[in-house]
């Protein structure tokens, strides 16, 4: 049995995942799976294979979350041991082609005053982020820190981040980062701290990063504007 699932629809909420005692499971996804990790992995063996995950249970009953980085976007599947189920499942994530984009999220917070994020005090956003932009010979560098403040945890994916100056959006790449238990999943009071290069770049910049609340599949953004950069 064959089930597709749209990765932009799992990186704002887990989708299911069957897992039957004695059958194998394969999750087949568009993009090379770069890493596979769960807070329950005695529950199952996991094999990833170029772009493919392989799942057999190690246990009767249980339930867990997997995040899956794969063509450097992260997403959500939750897993669940059924056995009374007898059928070998395979699922495919599907990503948009190249000559289509992301569909822009509409963030319940809108952008901040220049010069300042958008503060997790106000209530709406559990994420604190600290952003700082310097000169890096031709180009930029931007050095961020973000909490979660809030009681759930969210995915802060790089792909989600945006760098506009006055011509456009500008053409930037991770770093590192460093944090997180998993990369790019802050849990409550969890913080995150990674460098991006914008190689070629002049002022003004405008910031903007949207993250996903788990579980409601909410959306909330952090927000900057630079008008110099020394």
């Amino acid at each position: 049995m064959e089930r597709v699932y749209d990765v932009r629809d799992l990186m704002a909420r887990p989708g299911i995942v069957i897992l039957s005692p004695g059958f194998l499971t394969v999750v087949d996804v568009d993009e090379q799976v770069e890493q596979a990790v769960s807070a329950r992995s005695d529950l199952f063996e996991l094999r990833v294979f170029g772009n493919s995950i392989y799942l057999r249970p190690t246990k009767r009953a249980g339930a867990t979350d997997l995040v899956v980085t794969a063509g450097g976007r992260v997403f959500l599947l939750r897993l669940v041991i059924d056995e009374k189920n007898f059928t070998t499942y395979r699922y495919r994530i599907r990503y948009p082609q190249q000559t289509q984009d992301f569909p822009v999220p509409v963030p319940e917070n809108r952008v901040a005053p220049r010069g300042e994020s958008s503060p997790a005090s106000q209530g709406a956003n559990p994420l604190q982020g600290e952003f700082t932009l310097t000169r890096a010979g031709e180009g930029l560098l931007l050095e961020y820190r973000v909490i979660n403040l809030g009681r759930d945890p969210v995915v802060l994916d790089p792909a989600r981040l945006s760098l506009r100056g006055k011509d456009g959006p500008f053409s930037f790449r991770l770093l590192w980062r460093e944090g997180a238990a998993v990369p790019g999943r802050l849990l409550p009071n969890e913080t995150e701290r990674g460098a991006f290069l914008v190689e070629r770049g002049t002022p003004p910049v405008e910031l903007s990063w949207t993250a996903t609340v788990v579980g409601t599949g909410r959306q909330v953004v952090l927000s900057q504007r630079w008008g110099e950069v020394r």
